[in-house]
């Protein structure tokens, strides 16, 4: 029963911090970016549909596929899984990490169109400075990605860490 509790928390906490990236956003935001989410919470959904019984082959071995059809389902599911999370990863490295250098939002109007370091006297150590609006920018990455590890937590906490009990 904990586990449930756990699994619940995480899940809610997860799509918790994309609402709060979405709606704290400021830039343009891509409907795309939602996609990874979607995909996670289905693959929660399929993976924890199936039963260990079915799995094993202890309880289903009839209807129209049987057991390998059991089986194939929870590989599309953590199939599912993984890509939600590696795409996010994607998403966050590709939108949010590589194009922060060329990022309007980051751009020091001081510092006459130059990004990211306001190079001092002493030239070899340039300090960063980096504008409010592009930690905001980068936050909305960063929850992206956390929504869905967050969701693939949850699935595994859900799906491993609960008793099945025959109580027919």
């Amino acid at each position: 029963m904990i586990s449930s509790i756990i699994s619940g928390f995480l899940f809610s906490l997860g799509w918790w911090l994309a609402i709060d990236a979405v709606v704290d956003h400021s830039e343009p935001l891509y409907g795309a970016y939602l996609i990874c989410g979607a995909a996670s919470t289905l693959a929660l959904l399929m993976i924890n549909s199936v039963s260990t019984g079915q799995i094993t082959g202890d309880t289903y071995n009839e209807g129209c596929i049987g057991q390998r059809g059991a089986r194939a389902w929870l590989f599309v599911g953590f199939v599912l899984a993984f890509g939600g999370l590696l795409g996010s990863l994607w998403v966050l490295i590709q939108q949010f990490i590589v194009d922060i250098a060329g990022h309007h939002a980051c751009i020091n109007p001081s510092m006459n169109g130059t990004v990211g370091f306001n190079v001092t006297a002493n030239l070899t150590t340039p300090t960063p400075t980096v504008s409010s609006s592009c930690q905001v920018y980068w936050w909305q990455g960063f929850a992206f990605f956390i929504q869905n590890l967050l969701i693939f937590i949850s699935t595994l906490v859900f799906k491993f860490g609960r008793t099945e009990e025959e109580s027919w």
